[in-house]
Protein backbone atom coordinates (compact mmCIF):
# COMPACT_ATOMS: atom_id res chain seq x y z
CA UNK A 1 0.00 0.00 0.00
CA UNK A 2 1.39 3.41 -0.98
CA UNK A 3 1.69 6.28 1.48
CA UNK A 4 -1.06 8.18 -0.33
CA UNK A 5 -3.38 5.16 -0.17
CA UNK A 6 -2.79 4.66 3.54
CA UNK A 7 -3.22 8.36 4.29
CA UNK A 8 -6.45 8.47 2.29
CA UNK A 9 -7.86 5.59 4.31
CA UNK A 10 -6.75 7.23 7.57
CA UNK A 11 -8.44 10.45 6.49
CA UNK A 12 -11.73 8.65 5.80
CA UNK A 13 -11.50 6.81 9.12
CA UNK A 14 -10.98 10.12 10.93
CA UNK A 15 -14.04 11.65 9.25
CA UNK A 16 -16.14 8.58 10.05
CA UNK A 17 -15.05 8.70 13.69
CA UNK A 18 -15.57 12.48 13.89
CA UNK A 19 -12.31 12.51 15.83
CA UNK A 20 -10.05 15.57 16.12
CA UNK A 21 -7.01 13.60 17.23
CA UNK A 22 -7.20 11.31 14.21
CA UNK A 23 -7.51 14.27 11.86
CA UNK A 24 -4.57 16.02 13.53
CA UNK A 25 -2.46 12.92 12.94
CA UNK A 26 -3.18 12.82 9.20
CA UNK A 27 -3.19 16.55 8.34
CA UNK A 28 -0.05 18.68 8.06
CA UNK A 29 0.13 21.55 10.53
CA UNK A 30 -0.10 24.08 7.70
CA UNK A 31 -2.79 22.14 5.83
CA UNK A 32 -5.21 24.16 3.73
CA UNK A 33 -8.79 23.32 2.77
CA UNK A 34 -10.65 24.54 -0.30
CA UNK A 35 -14.27 23.48 -0.05
CA UNK A 36 -16.60 23.80 -3.04
CA UNK A 37 -20.27 23.36 -2.22
CA UNK A 38 -23.73 24.26 -3.42
CA UNK A 39 -23.65 27.38 -1.21
CA UNK A 40 -20.33 28.64 -2.55
CA UNK A 41 -16.61 28.29 -1.84
CA UNK A 42 -14.84 28.18 1.54
CA UNK A 43 -11.14 28.52 2.43
CA UNK A 44 -9.70 27.28 5.73
CA UNK A 45 -6.08 27.26 6.94
CA UNK A 46 -4.09 26.14 8.99
CA UNK A 47 -4.89 22.70 10.39
CA UNK A 48 -6.85 23.83 13.45
CA UNK A 49 -9.29 25.73 11.23
CA UNK A 50 -9.59 22.78 8.86
CA UNK A 51 -10.41 20.46 11.75
CA UNK A 52 -12.97 22.90 13.14
CA UNK A 53 -14.71 22.94 9.75
CA UNK A 54 -14.73 19.16 9.28
CA UNK A 55 -15.81 18.13 12.78
CA UNK A 56 -19.12 18.36 14.56
CA UNK A 57 -21.51 16.93 12.00
CA UNK A 58 -23.91 14.41 13.50
CA UNK A 59 -24.70 11.65 11.04
CA UNK A 60 -26.61 8.38 11.15
CA UNK A 61 -24.27 6.62 8.75
CA UNK A 62 -20.92 7.29 7.09
CA UNK A 63 -20.12 5.25 4.02
CA UNK A 64 -16.82 5.20 2.12
CA UNK A 65 -17.44 4.65 -1.59
CA UNK A 66 -14.16 4.73 -3.50
CA UNK A 67 -10.47 5.65 -3.36
CA UNK A 68 -8.11 6.39 -6.25
CA UNK A 69 -4.38 7.11 -5.96
CA UNK A 70 -1.94 8.68 -8.41
CA UNK A 71 1.53 9.36 -7.02
CA UNK A 72 1.24 11.84 -4.16
CA UNK A 73 -2.40 12.55 -4.93
CA UNK A 74 -5.42 10.62 -3.69
CA UNK A 75 -9.14 11.00 -4.39
CA UNK A 76 -11.80 9.67 -2.04
CA UNK A 77 -15.57 9.56 -2.36
CA UNK A 78 -18.02 9.06 0.48
CA UNK A 79 -21.56 9.84 1.59
CA UNK A 80 -23.24 10.60 4.88
CA UNK A 81 -26.82 10.02 6.01
CA UNK A 82 -28.14 12.50 8.56
CA UNK A 83 -31.40 13.89 9.92
CA UNK A 84 -32.75 17.21 8.76
CA UNK A 85 -36.04 18.22 10.34
CA UNK A 86 -38.42 15.29 10.08
CA UNK A 87 -36.61 13.21 7.46
CA UNK A 88 -33.39 11.49 6.53
CA UNK A 89 -31.20 13.26 4.00
CA UNK A 90 -28.00 12.27 2.27
CA UNK A 91 -24.92 14.14 1.04
CA UNK A 92 -22.40 12.92 -1.50
CA UNK A 93 -18.87 14.20 -1.00
CA UNK A 94 -15.43 13.85 -2.52
CA UNK A 95 -11.97 14.97 -1.44
CA UNK A 96 -8.72 15.31 -3.36
CA UNK A 97 -5.69 14.98 -1.09
CA UNK A 98 -2.23 16.30 -1.89
CA UNK A 99 0.24 14.40 0.26
CA UNK A 100 3.65 15.75 1.30
CA UNK A 101 6.05 14.25 3.84
CA UNK A 102 3.54 11.65 4.99
CA UNK A 103 0.63 14.00 5.67
CA UNK A 104 -2.14 15.83 3.83
CA UNK A 105 -0.86 19.26 2.78
CA UNK A 106 -3.85 20.40 0.74
CA UNK A 107 -7.48 19.31 0.73
CA UNK A 108 -9.86 20.07 -2.14
CA UNK A 109 -13.35 18.96 -1.16
CA UNK A 110 -16.66 18.98 -3.02
CA UNK A 111 -20.00 18.77 -1.18
CA UNK A 112 -23.32 18.06 -2.90
CA UNK A 113 -26.59 19.56 -1.77
CA UNK A 114 -28.72 17.41 0.52
CA UNK A 115 -31.52 15.30 -0.90
CA UNK A 116 -34.16 13.07 0.73
CA UNK A 117 -33.04 9.52 1.43
CA UNK A 118 -33.63 6.75 3.96
CA UNK A 119 -31.97 4.02 5.95
CA UNK A 120 -30.91 1.13 3.78
CA UNK A 121 -28.84 -1.90 4.72
CA UNK A 122 -28.36 -2.80 8.33
CA UNK A 123 -31.63 -1.47 9.76
CA UNK A 124 -34.94 -3.29 10.23
CA UNK A 125 -38.02 -1.47 11.48
CA UNK A 126 -39.05 -2.91 14.87
CA UNK A 127 -42.61 -4.03 15.58
CA UNK A 128 -42.92 -1.36 18.28
CA UNK A 129 -43.17 1.62 15.93
CA UNK A 130 -46.11 3.97 16.39
CA UNK A 131 -48.54 4.56 13.53
CA UNK A 132 -46.87 7.89 12.76
CA UNK A 133 -43.48 6.16 12.62
CA UNK A 134 -44.88 3.48 10.32
CA UNK A 135 -46.05 6.17 7.91
CA UNK A 136 -42.63 7.80 8.04
CA UNK A 137 -40.99 4.48 7.14
CA UNK A 138 -43.36 4.19 4.19
CA UNK A 139 -42.39 7.63 2.99
CA UNK A 140 -38.69 6.79 3.31
CA UNK A 141 -39.22 3.82 1.03
CA UNK A 142 -40.00 6.15 -1.86
CA UNK A 143 -36.67 7.98 -1.54
CA UNK A 144 -34.31 5.25 -0.35
CA UNK A 145 -33.25 3.81 -3.69
CA UNK A 146 -29.48 3.65 -4.14
CA UNK A 147 -28.52 5.25 -7.44
CA UNK A 148 -25.05 3.76 -7.17
CA UNK A 149 -26.40 0.23 -7.32
CA UNK A 150 -28.69 0.55 -10.32
CA UNK A 151 -29.94 3.12 -12.83
CA UNK A 152 -32.96 2.53 -15.07
CA UNK A 153 -32.00 2.13 -18.73
CA UNK A 154 -34.25 5.02 -19.79
CA UNK A 155 -34.56 7.68 -17.11
CA UNK A 156 -34.75 11.41 -16.58
CA UNK A 157 -34.76 12.15 -12.86
CA UNK A 158 -34.11 14.87 -10.29
CA UNK A 159 -34.59 14.93 -6.53
CA UNK A 160 -33.89 17.60 -3.93
CA UNK A 161 -35.34 18.78 -0.64
CA UNK A 162 -38.17 20.59 -2.40
CA UNK A 163 -39.37 18.04 -4.99
CA UNK A 164 -38.72 14.80 -6.83
CA UNK A 165 -39.32 14.21 -10.54
CA UNK A 166 -38.57 11.17 -12.66
CA UNK A 167 -39.68 9.56 -15.88
CA UNK A 168 -38.89 8.27 -19.32
CA UNK A 169 -40.79 11.03 -21.20
CA UNK A 170 -43.24 8.58 -22.76
CA UNK A 171 -46.68 10.11 -23.21
CA UNK A 172 -48.47 7.77 -20.77
CA UNK A 173 -48.84 9.46 -17.35
CA UNK A 174 -47.72 6.30 -15.56
CA UNK A 175 -44.27 6.76 -17.10
CA UNK A 176 -43.57 10.12 -15.42
CA UNK A 177 -43.80 10.90 -11.70
CA UNK A 178 -43.78 13.94 -9.45
CA UNK A 179 -43.86 13.92 -5.64
CA UNK A 180 -42.32 14.89 -2.34
CA UNK A 181 -43.22 18.59 -2.56
CA UNK A 182 -42.02 20.76 0.31
CA UNK A 183 -43.08 24.28 -0.65
CA UNK A 184 -44.40 27.29 1.18
CA UNK A 185 -47.96 28.40 0.55
CA UNK A 186 -46.63 31.54 -1.13
CA UNK A 187 -44.55 29.72 -3.76
CA UNK A 188 -46.65 26.61 -4.38
CA UNK A 189 -48.89 27.87 -7.20
CA UNK A 190 -45.99 29.18 -9.24
CA UNK A 191 -44.07 25.95 -8.77
CA UNK A 192 -47.08 23.86 -9.79
CA UNK A 193 -47.35 25.87 -13.00
CA UNK A 194 -43.65 25.24 -13.68
CA UNK A 195 -44.18 21.47 -13.37
CA UNK A 196 -47.23 21.55 -15.64
CA UNK A 197 -45.36 23.65 -18.21
CA UNK A 198 -42.40 21.23 -18.13
CA UNK A 199 -44.62 18.30 -19.12
CA UNK A 200 -46.83 20.27 -21.50
CA UNK A 201 -43.80 21.40 -23.50
CA UNK A 202 -42.88 17.74 -23.98
CA UNK A 203 -46.51 16.69 -24.60
CA UNK A 204 -46.33 13.99 -21.93
CA UNK A 205 -48.63 13.06 -19.10
CA UNK A 206 -47.54 12.59 -15.49
CA UNK A 207 -48.81 11.45 -12.12
CA UNK A 208 -48.34 13.34 -8.87
CA UNK A 209 -48.02 11.48 -5.58
CA UNK A 210 -48.90 13.35 -2.38
CA UNK A 211 -47.39 12.16 0.90
CA UNK A 212 -48.74 13.11 4.36
CA UNK A 213 -45.75 15.38 5.02
CA UNK A 214 -45.92 17.22 1.69
CA UNK A 215 -46.57 20.93 1.88
CA UNK A 216 -48.51 23.12 1.68
CA UNK A 217 -51.27 21.17 3.41
CA UNK A 218 -53.80 22.07 0.73
CA UNK A 219 -51.55 20.83 -2.10
CA UNK A 220 -54.19 18.42 -3.45
CA UNK A 221 -56.78 21.17 -3.72
CA UNK A 222 -54.25 23.45 -5.43
CA UNK A 223 -53.42 20.77 -7.98
CA UNK A 224 -57.08 20.37 -8.86
CA UNK A 225 -57.44 24.13 -9.25
CA UNK A 226 -54.56 23.99 -11.73
CA UNK A 227 -56.43 21.45 -13.85
CA UNK A 228 -55.13 18.11 -12.57
CA UNK A 229 -57.50 15.28 -11.71
CA UNK A 230 -57.63 13.36 -8.44
CA UNK A 231 -57.80 9.79 -9.76
CA UNK A 232 -57.82 7.90 -6.47
CA UNK A 233 -56.16 7.00 -3.21
CA UNK A 234 -53.42 4.49 -2.54
CA UNK A 235 -54.19 2.08 0.27
CA UNK A 236 -51.26 1.42 2.61
CA UNK A 237 -51.31 -1.61 4.84
CA UNK A 238 -48.80 -2.97 7.31
CA UNK A 239 -48.48 -6.36 8.91
CA UNK A 240 -46.65 -6.03 12.20
CA UNK A 241 -44.81 -9.21 13.06
CA UNK A 242 -44.23 -12.20 10.80
CA UNK A 243 -43.97 -15.02 13.30
CA UNK A 244 -47.25 -16.59 12.20
CA UNK A 245 -48.79 -16.02 8.77
CA UNK A 246 -50.94 -19.15 8.75
CA UNK A 247 -54.09 -17.01 8.76
CA UNK A 248 -53.48 -16.14 5.09
CA UNK A 249 -55.27 -18.68 2.85
CA UNK A 250 -53.40 -20.49 0.08
CA UNK A 251 -54.39 -22.57 -2.90
CA UNK A 252 -52.29 -25.78 -2.92
CA UNK A 253 -52.80 -26.02 -6.69
CA UNK A 254 -50.95 -22.74 -7.22
CA UNK A 255 -47.24 -23.27 -7.86
CA UNK A 256 -44.77 -20.42 -7.45
CA UNK A 257 -41.45 -19.97 -9.23
CA UNK A 258 -38.85 -17.21 -8.96
CA UNK A 259 -37.77 -15.08 -11.90
CA UNK A 260 -33.98 -14.91 -12.13
CA UNK A 261 -33.64 -13.51 -15.64
CA UNK A 262 -32.78 -16.85 -17.25
CA UNK A 263 -36.14 -17.48 -18.93
CA UNK A 264 -37.35 -14.90 -21.44
CA UNK A 265 -40.71 -16.63 -21.74
CA UNK A 266 -41.34 -16.38 -17.99
CA UNK A 267 -40.41 -12.69 -17.98
CA UNK A 268 -42.73 -12.03 -20.89
CA UNK A 269 -45.54 -13.88 -19.09
CA UNK A 270 -45.02 -11.67 -16.03
CA UNK A 271 -45.09 -8.54 -18.19
CA UNK A 272 -48.31 -9.65 -19.82
CA UNK A 273 -49.91 -10.24 -16.42
CA UNK A 274 -48.79 -6.77 -15.25
CA UNK A 275 -50.25 -5.20 -18.38
CA UNK A 276 -53.59 -6.93 -17.92
CA UNK A 277 -53.78 -6.24 -14.19
CA UNK A 278 -52.85 -2.57 -14.33
CA UNK A 279 -54.43 -1.75 -17.71
CA UNK A 280 -51.13 -0.64 -19.19
CA UNK A 281 -50.94 0.26 -22.88
CA UNK A 282 -48.36 -1.51 -25.08
CA UNK A 283 -45.92 1.42 -25.08
CA UNK A 284 -45.72 1.39 -21.29
CA UNK A 285 -45.10 -2.36 -21.27
CA UNK A 286 -42.33 -1.85 -23.85
CA UNK A 287 -40.75 0.70 -21.53
CA UNK A 288 -41.06 -1.60 -18.53
CA UNK A 289 -39.62 -4.57 -20.46
CA UNK A 290 -36.16 -3.02 -20.72
CA UNK A 291 -36.16 -2.16 -17.02
CA UNK A 292 -37.39 -5.59 -15.88
CA UNK A 293 -34.80 -7.49 -17.91
CA UNK A 294 -32.06 -5.19 -16.61
CA UNK A 295 -33.04 -5.65 -12.94
CA UNK A 296 -33.58 -9.40 -13.10
CA UNK A 297 -30.17 -9.96 -14.69
CA UNK A 298 -28.33 -7.79 -12.17
CA UNK A 299 -27.07 -9.93 -9.22
CA UNK A 300 -27.05 -6.92 -6.87
CA UNK A 301 -30.68 -6.14 -7.61
CA UNK A 302 -31.72 -9.76 -7.10
CA UNK A 303 -30.25 -9.55 -3.58
CA UNK A 304 -32.79 -6.81 -2.80
CA UNK A 305 -35.74 -7.72 -4.98
CA UNK A 306 -37.44 -11.06 -5.67
CA UNK A 307 -40.02 -11.47 -8.44
CA UNK A 308 -42.52 -14.33 -8.21
CA UNK A 309 -44.57 -16.01 -10.93
CA UNK A 310 -47.67 -18.02 -9.95
CA UNK A 311 -48.86 -20.97 -12.03
CA UNK A 312 -52.25 -22.69 -12.08
CA UNK A 313 -52.96 -25.72 -14.26
CA UNK A 314 -49.63 -25.21 -15.98
CA UNK A 315 -50.37 -21.61 -16.98
CA UNK A 316 -48.84 -18.39 -15.54
CA UNK A 317 -51.67 -16.55 -13.80
CA UNK A 318 -50.10 -14.14 -11.30
CA UNK A 319 -46.95 -12.24 -10.46
CA UNK A 320 -45.64 -10.13 -7.60
CA UNK A 321 -42.43 -8.89 -6.02
CA UNK A 322 -40.76 -8.56 -2.64
CA UNK A 323 -38.26 -5.76 -2.18
CA UNK A 324 -36.12 -5.47 0.95
CA UNK A 325 -35.25 -1.81 1.36
CA UNK A 326 -35.56 1.13 3.75
CA UNK A 327 -36.14 -0.89 6.92
CA UNK A 328 -39.03 -2.90 5.52
CA UNK A 329 -40.06 -5.72 3.27
CA UNK A 330 -42.06 -4.00 0.54
CA UNK A 331 -44.76 -6.01 -1.19
CA UNK A 332 -45.84 -4.45 -4.46
CA UNK A 333 -46.64 -4.84 -8.12
CA UNK A 334 -48.91 -7.85 -7.64
CA UNK A 335 -51.38 -8.74 -10.39
CA UNK A 336 -53.58 -11.73 -11.24
CA UNK A 337 -55.06 -12.53 -14.62
CA UNK A 338 -58.82 -11.82 -14.58
CA UNK A 339 -59.74 -15.40 -15.47
CA UNK A 340 -57.79 -16.74 -12.46
CA UNK A 341 -59.17 -14.44 -9.79
CA UNK A 342 -61.15 -15.62 -6.77
CA UNK A 343 -58.92 -18.70 -6.55
CA UNK A 344 -56.47 -17.43 -3.88
CA UNK A 345 -53.71 -16.76 -6.37
CA UNK A 346 -52.90 -13.42 -4.77
CA UNK A 347 -53.15 -14.63 -1.17
CA UNK A 348 -50.83 -17.56 -2.02
CA UNK A 349 -48.29 -15.09 -3.41
CA UNK A 350 -48.77 -12.86 -0.37
CA UNK A 351 -48.11 -15.63 2.13
CA UNK A 352 -45.04 -16.86 0.23
CA UNK A 353 -43.54 -13.36 0.21
CA UNK A 354 -44.13 -12.86 3.92
CA UNK A 355 -42.58 -16.25 4.68
CA UNK A 356 -39.55 -15.36 2.56
CA UNK A 357 -39.23 -12.01 4.32
CA UNK A 358 -39.30 -13.75 7.69
CA UNK A 359 -36.73 -16.37 6.73
CA UNK A 360 -34.47 -13.78 5.18
CA UNK A 361 -34.21 -11.88 8.44
CA UNK A 362 -34.15 -14.72 10.94
CA UNK A 363 -37.66 -14.07 12.23
CA UNK A 364 -37.19 -10.33 12.72
CA UNK A 365 -40.25 -8.14 12.43
CA UNK A 366 -40.75 -6.04 9.34
CA UNK A 367 -43.37 -3.93 7.72
CA UNK A 368 -44.93 -4.64 4.36
CA UNK A 369 -46.86 -2.48 1.98
CA UNK A 370 -49.52 -3.29 -0.59
CA UNK A 371 -50.57 -0.64 -3.06
CA UNK A 372 -53.84 -0.28 -4.89
CA UNK A 373 -53.49 1.86 -7.97
CA UNK A 374 -56.42 3.15 -10.00
CA UNK A 375 -56.33 3.28 -13.77
CA UNK A 376 -54.39 6.29 -14.94
CA UNK A 377 -55.84 8.66 -17.51
CA UNK A 378 -54.50 11.49 -19.62
CA UNK A 379 -55.59 14.99 -18.75
CA UNK A 380 -55.19 17.10 -21.86
CA UNK A 381 -51.41 17.12 -21.63
CA UNK A 382 -51.56 18.60 -18.13
CA UNK A 383 -50.94 15.26 -16.46
CA UNK A 384 -52.65 13.31 -13.76
CA UNK A 385 -52.55 13.99 -10.04
CA UNK A 386 -52.43 10.58 -8.51
CA UNK A 387 -52.72 7.93 -7.50
CA UNK A 388 -53.91 10.31 -4.85
CA UNK A 389 -52.44 10.51 -1.39
CA UNK A 390 -50.28 7.48 -0.65
CA UNK A 391 -49.94 7.30 3.10
CA UNK A 392 -52.58 9.65 4.49
CA UNK A 393 -52.86 8.62 8.11
CA UNK A 394 -56.58 8.05 7.84
CA UNK A 395 -55.95 5.52 5.06
CA UNK A 396 -53.28 3.52 6.86
CA UNK A 397 -54.54 0.12 7.98
CA UNK A 398 -52.69 -2.38 10.12
CA UNK A 399 -52.93 -6.03 9.23
CA UNK A 400 -53.30 -7.93 5.97
CA UNK A 401 -56.02 -7.14 3.48
CA UNK A 402 -58.39 -10.06 3.00
CA UNK A 403 -59.61 -8.95 -0.40
CA UNK A 404 -57.35 -8.23 -3.31
CA UNK A 405 -57.32 -5.02 -5.29
CA UNK A 406 -58.56 -4.65 -8.85
CA UNK A 407 -55.23 -5.84 -10.17
CA UNK A 408 -54.48 -8.54 -7.60
CA UNK A 409 -57.75 -10.45 -7.55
Amino acid sequence: MTDAQAIAEQFLAALAANDAAQLEAVLAEDCGLRLYGWEGVEIHRPRRRVIERLLGEVFVKFESLSTLVNGDRAAVEYRVLTVLGDRYVEYYRSAFLTVAEGRVAVLDMYFSAAYPSGRRKGYIAPATLSEAEVIRVFEEQRTSGDNREWMPPNMRGRRNLQLGMSGSDLAHPGSNNVGGARWTAEEADARIEEIIAFHRQRNIGFQWFINPSDTPQDLAERLERHGLMHVGDTAMMARIGLDDVSDIPVNPEVKITLLDGSSDSDIEAALQIIGEGFHMPPEQIDEMRQMVYSRLRDPKMREQETVYLAWLNGEPVGQSRLMVRAALAYLGGAATRPAARRQHVYSTLLRRRLEDARRGQGGSHRYGRCERRPRERRSGGHGVAGPGRPGRARHAQHGVARRGCAACG
